[in-house]
């Protein structure tokens, strides 16, 4: 088990071996002469790919929940769950270009992982949330409970978890997505306040605030 996980290094370490097999092969491209300029281009995107900039959350209100990862808001809606129940739902779609690092909207314990094995499909296609790869995360904060879906793109190769059960404080890194969606499942009075075609970023862009709710923990 891998007990070291991407903090604040300036490339998560999921990375690593696909920046350090680039340099090598432009190394290379340069030492032969082979368009260097070409595989240097390809080192520096793959850089660009695995970033990790440090962020500050924009309010510090602990009723608040922030983006889980940057890209743009394509869906806000209620939907009905199996068990009858309503919730509101709120898809964030990431680009390849998008900085794939994923935190902690809120401050709080993941108390159970479901993970599906499946095909690495595009966003658009309508077999997507179907067939593709995903993970179910069901997380416990002070003021609400929430579900975090993860779904693996087509440029991904799969959903990598940094830290699985226990507690993260909000903006915390715990997981890296190179390309797909993240859907979060929120309480009906959750108080959204971005719209469609939002940008947002993880960490730092407020995307709501809870309900305030009175709570018995000691």
């Amino acid at each position: 088990m891998i007990n070291v996980f991407t903090t604040t290094q300036i490339f998560v370490r999921e990375g690593w071996n696909q920046i350090l097999l680039t340099l090598m092969i432009f190394i290379l491209s340069y030492v032969l002469s082979f368009l260097p300029w070409l595989f240097f281009l390809i080192f520096v995107f793959t850089l660009f790919i695995y970033r990790n900039p440090e962020r500050i959350q924009e309010e510090e209100d602990e009723l608040c929940f922030v983006a889980p990862i940057d890209g743009k808001v394509i869906e806000i809606g209620k939907v009905k769950l199996g068990d009858g129940s309503e919730v509101l739902k709120l898809v964030i779609k990431k680009t390849i270009f998008d900085v794939g690092v994923i935190r902690a909207p809120m401050a709080l314990s993941i108390v159970d992982i479901k993970k599906r094995f499946g095909l690495f499909l595009p966003s658009a296609s309508p077999l997507f949330r179907i067939l593709g790869e995903h993970s179910i995360l069901t997380c416990k904060g002070k003021f609400a409970r929430i579900v975090i879906i993860i779904n693996a793109g087509v440029l991904s190769r799969t959903i990598e978890l940094f830290k699985t059960l226990g507690a993260l404080k909000s903006s915390e890194r715990f997981a890296y997505l190179a390309d797909g969606q993240v859907v979060m499942l929120l309480p009906l009075d959750a108080r959204v306040k971005v719209s469609i075609n939002d940008d947002v970023k993880a960490g730092t862009s407020v995307l709501g605030y809870f309900a305030y709710k009175v709570t018995n923990d000691k």
